[in-house]
């Protein structure tokens, strides 16, 4: 199992994801408040609505600023945005997206599979090894 080389990157997998999950909860939501004020005719709704998809959009430009950061150690393929690479056969989706599997294992788990790759990485730093000889600076 793999692991991340600094605590950037483990910052940026982990804010990423959640911005990601985040965001899919509130625009669903949002959206669905626009269309049930305009079907019952409620004007305070449809405003709530409208902040909801405001909302959506600051941390969708979020979630691009994590996510442009965010790459699988081992094939530096982008873990959380999209690319025109081949993804691997065994890689699996979650609601037909690659990224909403990702940033569910990375939330819940601190592991994920890279579907470029497909192999498995741990979201820690991995620890670097001291050599013998070298002591404090003075």
């Amino acid at each position: 199992m793999h692991k991340l080389t600094s605590g950037r990157s483990v910052r940026a997998l982990r804010l990423g994801a959640l911005c990601l999950l985040l965001l899919c909860v509130v625009l669903a939501t949002s959206i669905g408040m626009v269309l049930s004020a305009l079907y019952l005719d409620l004007p305070d709704r449809a405003r709530l609505g409208l902040y909801g998809l405001l909302t959506s959009f600051c941390i969708f430009l979020l979630y691009k600023f994590f996510a442009h950061s965010a790459y699988c150690p081992l094939c530096r393929g982008p873990v959380l945005r999209g690319s025109r690479a081949q993804r691997n056969r065994n890689a699996g989706r979650t609601f037909w997206s690659y990224r909403l599997r990702i940033s569910r294992d990375i939330l819940l788990t601190n592991t994920f599979n890279c579907s470029y790759c497909g192999e498995r990485t741990h979201c820690v730093v991995k620890p670097r090894l001291r050599e013998e000889g070298a002591g404090p600076k003075s």
